[in-house]
């Protein structure tokens, strides 16, 4: 009995066991979660084919090439900004990644890095305009959405670019130790993501920005760089994931990347990321990434027509924005 006694937890240890359990289980990510564990065993109670290996495939390559997306857009609202361009920036680079293979006949290596290149420079543009100007950043990118997709246009004149060498397309469509290569991509983007946001300054100063701009002027912060870093980084994630939607499907298409930034932004909202910045984590935007994914597919497997999915998507995205206006409005007055 005393040894019992002796190694049993003391009032103390009790206590902080029970705050610990009551942060874990009160964070935002356990009830998305939650909600996510919900949806799988709805759709899996619903349609046969849901837990099948063909559609997990399909869903885990989806859920890789949107998070991708998201994870730059992340960055960009933890500091209270908006990115509309990067639906664009995946088109320009589409096409470009083609062009460069197929048209100009350069190597693969080479043809994605320029390809990647290009989009980074795009969003070094977006970021050097909006932090040296007083142009908020939704109309900065509002304008780049159409620069960016106008090129992707007038360089093909809207045809698609065909002939992409095989090894290439391996990328978008091969598979090591059977897991999509695009998921393990986005895996280890995600891994640098969440370090770098929260275990470097750089991601303290993100989140300071987003919190409160005139404090991170005045404590020394250089918001000026920060601001051109974040959408360097959205872009150049857009990018990649042109790269590997890219081969995927084959082609590179002036009309990819439609309505993308939209879906980005609503994962890193339905995650709980605050719209006015310094709020939001990085496992947050998996999994909204991955509810919107299971929802669309969910929809598909149900027969819902594809219209109306669009609908759904939609009120989700409102919901979510609702719910994280209440929480917060309810947290300010306790």
């Amino acid at each position: 009995m005393a040894a019992i006694t002796a190694n049993s937890p003391s009032p103390e240890e009790h206590s902080q066991m029970k705050d610990r359990l009551r942060r874990i289980f009160g964070a935002r990510e356990a009830g998305l979660a939650a909600v996510l564990l919900l949806l799988v065993l709805f759709l899996a109670w619903r349609s046969p084919y849901f837990l099948t290996q063909s559609n997990l495939t399909v869903v885990s390559r989806q859920i890789a090439l949107s998070l991708i997306i998201a994870i730059g857009m992340t960055f960009v609202i933890l500091a209270g900004q908006i990115d509309l361009s990067v639906g664009s920036v995946v088109a320009l680079v589409s096409v470009l990644t083609g062009m460069f293979m197929v048209n100009l006949g350069l190597p693969i290596p080479v043809a994605i890095l320029l390809a990647l290149l290009v989009g980074s420079a795009v969003g070094a543009v977006n970021g050097t305009i909006f932090a040296n100007s007083k142009i908020p950043s939704f109309v900065v990118t509002l304008g780049m959405l159409a620069v960016a997709r106008g090129l992707a246009l007038g360089i093909t004149e809207g045809s698609t670019i065909s002939g992409l060498p095989g090894s290439f397309l391996t990328i978008g469509q091969g598979s090591w130790f059977g897991v999509p290569i695009p998921v393990w991509i986005a895996a280890v983007i995600a891994l640098i993501a969440h370090t770098v946001l929260t275990r470097t300054i750089f991601g303290r100063h993100v989140y300071f920005l987003g919190s409160n701009e005139d404090a991170a002027v005045l404590s020394g912060i250089r918001v000026r760089r920060v601001k051109i870093a974040i959408f360097t980084i959205a872009s150049t994630l857009a990018a990649l994931e042109a790269v590997i939607e890219t081969a995927r499907l084959s082609v590179g298409q002036p009309s990819a990347g439609s309505g993308y930034e939209l879906a980005a932004i609503g994962a890193v909202v339905i995650g709980g990321a605050n719209l006015f910045g310094g709020e939001g984590s990085i496992l947050g935007t998996i999994l909204g990434t991955t509810l919107l994914a299971l929802i669309q597919n969910g929809l598909i497997l149900l027969g819902i027509s594809a219209y109306w999915q669009q609908v759904f998507s939609g009120a989700i995205i409102v919901l979510a924005v609702g719910l994280n206006m209440w929480r917060r409005q309810r947290e300010g007055s306790l």
